[in-house]
């Protein structure tokens, strides 16, 4: 509007348009079309491609096999498999708390070298087959360190449920 290049025809131009310009009406506009995009997105596939002449008897005989079919929708994912307990007990039990100090003093530290001490110290207690089972706690306590380190919160094991709940409530907002 300050430039002396733009004419006043189009500065009065601009000024009647900005008149008439509504924002509460913009914003209707705007939750309408939006609505319509929702509504277009939510129609299945089925009702878009089923013909206007296909009677009700062949629709009511057609929902006899529909389910063999499966999910039409191709935003539909299987539902993840729940986390496999520990069926055995904890081999580790008993020198759970030297281990994580081992851990917390020399992090560096791999399971094959935490073992080795764990075999040095008590032989014949803790076979070499149990070097998975190490591997995947200290993969746990790593994981817990780094959080610790980045988020300064409390490890997941040490969470309660409303901990993680009100967790992720603040990380929704």
């Amino acid at each position: 509007m300050a430039d002396k290049r733009v004419s006043e025809e189009i500065k009065c131009a601009v000024v009647d348009q900005y008149g008439q310009l509504d924002p509460v009406r913009l914003l209707s506009d705007i939750r309408k079309a939006q609505q319509h995009l929702v509504d277009i997105a939510d129609m299945t596939v089925t009702a878009i491609e089923v013909e206007p002449d296909v009677s009700l008897d062949q629709f009511l005989s057609g929902l006899q096999v529909a389910w063999q079919d499966g999910e039409i929708r191709p935003t539909t994912k299987p539902k993840p498999k729940a986390k496999r307990l520990r069926r055995r007990p904890d081999p580790f039990v008993a020198v759970a708390d030297r281990l994580r100090g081992w851990f917390e003093a020399e992090p560096w530290r791999t399971a094959h070298e935490i073992l080795d001490r764990l075999q040095g110290e008590q032989p014949s207690v803790f076979p070499d087959r149990l070097l998975r089972t190490l591997q995947r706690r200290l993969k746990d306590w790593r994981r817990d360190a780094a959080r610790r380190l980045v988020f300064g919160e409390k490890p997941l094991h040490q969470m309660s449920h409303g901990d993680i709940a009100e967790e992720a409530n603040n990380g929704a907002r």
